[in-house]
């Protein structure tokens, strides 16, 4: 069976189709990926064949400001509650789909084109990347939609969410013969069942497979070279008698006995960020907090701050007692794995629905990153909070009991080869 896979960015949105991708190879399937011609060097180092459709210009990719600024109080629970947001909300809903719309429409002549000639059988795509959809309907064959850790399937290709479909994308989907009521068959969902928000789509869950791009073989990150020469069977742990800090108003667990689980040596937690600026002031006050009480910060993407990276994030947070970051779907779902308490101050709207989900669960706190006093006085101020938040997540067992308890619904979770097993099933019983 052929298979073609297409995104529309790398990165986050390409790396949780190659576990299912290298799955379908193995099972003696065809796969090539459709992406943009900037991702087809990323495609290529995950050991799958790209396809190029042509370049993006950076005003579609370009993200409107109400992803990056989201305005007024949103409830925690938005996505299935479509009638409860504002007529200003639904307004910064629909840009961020029109954004969409438009990428599919750069992508869309290129990928139809490949698809018509190559004739896959199945289409699997981002949850972001319309334009495999209407390949799928254009040839009549079934979609698959890739989720990557976000807590809803967010329909932004809708009108307010749940109606019919945008016209830009109905103007789409008619372009290329395909009918505009079309819906991917199936949606593959990495978030483990706890932090997902219910949804009437037809979903799988599927087991995340962290994948770096990098091969067993290759050296080690500076971090994984430290822990290698730590002395074997020292545990990572605090000292009985250590109290980093007091629980904040935001701390919803209370202090164990003795303030906190009888442990001895160092204390590291991660840092990881994706925007290219890198943490906000108060993020980087409340590291430096940490750093002054004697806590190793591991840092990994815009974190690093100039510092030598400290590898792919699940490859570090083994060795990590908290993640802090802002809440993107693989990064919650790598500390998951790896059950971890997650402290998250969350830029956008996705990641504010993931830190709430979070919190719900009682695995991590959150907080919107518009609260933060951007003056300086302001930042110190806020970085102190935070670092108080920090303490408490190290402190107070019933977070590491959370995190535990959702690393372990995640193992459970079916794997790839599952996956496969659904998605071929898809096309027919022949296959």
């Amino acid at each position: 069976m052929r298979v073609l896979f297409t995104t529309w960015a790398s990165g986050a949105h390409l790396v949780p189709m190659v576990p299912l991708a290298r799955a379908l190879l193995e099972a003696g399937h065809q796969v090539r990926v459709a992406v943009p011609s900037e991702c087809a060097a990323a495609v290529a180092r995950t050991g799958l064949v790209p396809v190029q459709t042509g370049a993006l210009p950076l005003a579609v990719v370009r993200a409107p400001d109400a992803v990056h600024r989201p305005r007024g109080s949103w409830p925690t629970d938005w996505p299935v509650r479509p009638a409860a947001l504002t007529p200003e909300q639904h307004g910064a809903l629909r840009a961020c789909g029109d954004r969409q719309v438009r990428i599919a429409e750069a992508m869309a002549q290129g990928l139809v084109a490949f698809a018509r000639c190559w004739q896959p059988e199945l289409v699997v795509h981002d949850a972001g990347a319309y334009a495999g959809t209407v390949a799928a309907g254009a040839l009549g064959v079934p979609a698959v939609g890739q989720l990557w850790g976000s807590a809803a399937v967010l329909r932004l290709d809708r009108q307010r969410l749940e109606g019919p479909p945008l016209p830009g994308y109905a103007r789409l989907m008619r372009r290329y013969g395909a009918d505009p009521a079309r819906e991917p068959d199936l949606w593959l969902d990495p978030c483990p069942p706890s932090l997902a928000l219910p949804s009437r789509a037809r979903r799988l869950p599927v087991r995340l497979v962290p994948y770096d791009g990098t091969s067993p073989d290759e050296a080690p990150s500076p971090y994984e070279a430290r822990r290698a020469r730590a002395r074997p069977g020292r545990p990572e742990q605090f000292g009985r008698h250590e109290h980093l800090g007091r629980p904040t108003a935001a701390s919803s667990g209370r202090r164990g006995p003795g303030g906190g689980p009888g442990r001895s040596g160092p204390v590291r937690v991660c840092a990881a960020w994706d925007d290219a600026g890198g943490p906000p002031d108060a993020v980087r006050a409340a590291l430096g907090a940490a750093e002054a009480r004697g806590v190793e910060v591991v840092r990994v993407g815009s974190a690093a701050e100039g510092r030598p990276p400290a590898g792919p994030l699940h490859r570090v947070l083994s060795g990590c007692r908290a993640l802090l970051h802002q809440g993107g779907g693989a990064a919650v779902l790598a500390a998951a794995m790896a059950g971890v308490p997650q402290l998250i101050v969350a830029p956008r709207l996705e990641h504010q629905l993931n830190g709430a989900r979070l919190a719900r669960a009682g695995a991590g706190m959150y907080l919107p990153a518009d609260g933060l006093d951007t003056t300086r006085p302001g930042a110190r101020a806020a970085g102190a909070r935070l670092a108080l938040d920090l303490f408490a997540l190290l402190e107070q067992p019933s977070y590491a009991a959370a995190a535990h308890a959702l690393r372990r619904e995640a193992l459970a979770m079916p794997g790839p080869d599952k996956a496969v097993q659904a998605v071929t099933r898809l096309t027919g019983p022949a296959v």
